[in-house]
């Protein structure tokens, strides 16, 4: 392999790697996860919660905690313009940090630099490093997980007891896919490279136990306060119903085979769409090549073949995928695209020359800026009427895939409020401001206030 001087410090890449993360705070947040997740920390810092999720006055328990803990300190000190999206950029970082420490020991200086600039511009990377979503820190977690058990099964056997407590993370992050994926991985590992049999023996009891400590600091507690609501509610709905297929609105079926093909190809541009030999035989010769290789395909092919797709979900196959390619590039000189280093810079300002006025332009034509802007100026708003998907035959006009319950605007409320469809229930609590869309049709008795191109505000009662 070979191995030159290390031309720029750590540090230099992974500052620019980061500059494309900067810029998260210029919008609030979208809907729908990021509104869900943002109202729910909201609430829970309004009733010093730690345990229980709550959105809107009701127990929520459709996320693990960890995205919670993550923003509530950062929600509390910044408010929710600022704080709530900080957990993911410090996760994407401590990706760039984490990948280059690993390539560094594994595959040279080189391919340190070389990995951390590829997930510095993958899209898909970047992207889920501005948003308050469970990915980036699940992908942290995940990613120092399996790297970690590399360790252990080629030298010291104590790094198992970080991929114990690092993959008791992940499902605080977001519940036991991430054994779902380790176990196959683990067991291909084992059954392809006989060479490192040997290394998988010891260290598993210590190693579980502390998986099971670290996923009890959250499972036992919300168990012992929520009793069957929460079994029911997040065990058994949102776990093993998805899980079976319960997942209706995200399950795609046959047609949706190929939906990771053009995913994969916007997520490693510009970098990997000539490095697909980096998945041939000379490149993945090594076991740590293998073991990468074995890592991204199992990752790519388990959600390939689940019934519910989303863009993000294949975010844990960017890592090793950036090691395959930074291991080739370094060893290739013809492929050493980082000296000089002016045009991998060059691309880094570029990415954040883009994304800045692309997340503000999708802010600003998804309506969440008026929306947002409206419930500042009118904070005693008291009732959300139908704000989600209507039926022609709900008086509504025209179907719109964008129009969802805003849970977004509960958390710029930050309060409870009256959600319904029903304008009888909203009557008989008036008086009240509800806050609904232009174009839905209210009872002749409300007196408008203000409507602001999407979206409009009555007085009911008084």
């Amino acid at each position: 392999m070979r191995r030159t001087q290390q031309t720029y410090p750590l540090w230099f890449a992974i500052l620019f790697a980061s500059l494309p993360l900067m810029g998260w705070w210029m919008t609030g947040l979208f809907d729908l996860d990021e509104g869900f997740y943002g109202a729910v920390v909201a609430e829970m810092n309004r009733r010093g919660e730690w345990i229980t999720p709550y959105y809107n006055g009701n127990p929520w328990f459709e996320k693990p905690i960890l995205l919670y803990w993550l923003a509530k300190p950062f929600v509390a000190l910044f408010g929710p313009w600022i704080g709530a999206r900080i957990p993911s950029v410090i996760c994407t970082i401590a990706l760039y940090v984490a990948v280059g420490f690993f390539a560094k020991r594994r595959l040279g200086v080189d391919a340190q630099l070389r990995s951390i600039f590829c997930l510095g511009c993958s899209l898909l990377v970047l992207v889920l490093g501005r948003l308050m979503m469970t990915d980036a820190p699940l992908n942290l977690a995940l990613t120092v997980a399996f790297l970690a058990f590399y360790e252990s099964l080629i030298g010291d056997k104590k790094w198992r007891l970080l991929t114990g407590f690092c993959l008791g993370v992940a499902i605080l992050a977001k519940g036991p896919v991430a054994l779902l994926l380790f176990t196959p991985i683990a067991a291909i590992t084992y059954w392809r490279q006989p060479d490192l049999r040997d290394g998988f023996k010891g260290m598993w009891l210590a190693s579980f136990g502390i998986l099971v400590a670290v996923v009890a600091t959250w499972y036992l507690p919300c168990y012992l306060v929520n009793g069957q609501v929460f079994v029911d509610e997040f065990l058994i709905k949102q776990n093993i119903g998805r899980f079976t297929g319960g997942d209706k609105a995200h399950s795609l079926g046959l047609k949706g085979l190929p939906f990771y093909i053009p995913i994969m190809l916007i997520a490693v541009a510009p970098w990997g769409w000539t490095e697909w030999r980096s998945f041939t035989k000379e490149n993945i010769a090594d076991p740590f090549s293998r073991y990468l290789a074995t890592w991204a395909l199992t990752i790519f092919l388990f959600f390939t073949i689940s019934s519910a797709k989303l863009p993000h979900y294949i975010l844990p196959v960017m890592a090793p995928v950036a090691l395959l390619v930074a291991k080739r590039m370094s060893e290739k000189p013809k492929l050493n695209w980082a000296s000089p280093l002016w045009p991998v810079c060059a691309g880094m300002f570029l990415l954040l020359g883009l994304l800045d006025p692309l997340h503000r332009m999708a802010y600003v034509q998804s309506g969440q800026k008026e929306v947002h802007l409206l419930c500042v100026k009118y904070p005693d708003i008291a009732a959300l009427y139908r704000l989600s998907r209507q039926e022609k035959e709900m008086n509504t006009g025209t179907t719109k895939l964008q129009e969802t319950s805003l849970p977004s605007v509960i958390m710029v409320l930050n309060k409870a409020v009256l959600d319904t469809d029903d304008e009888k229930l909203i009557e008989a609590k008036a008086p009240m401001k509800v806050l609904t869309r232009a174009n839905r049709k209210v009872p002749a008795s409300w007196k408008l206030i203000e409507t602001v191109k999407n979206y409009s505000v009555y007085q009911v009662g008084l």
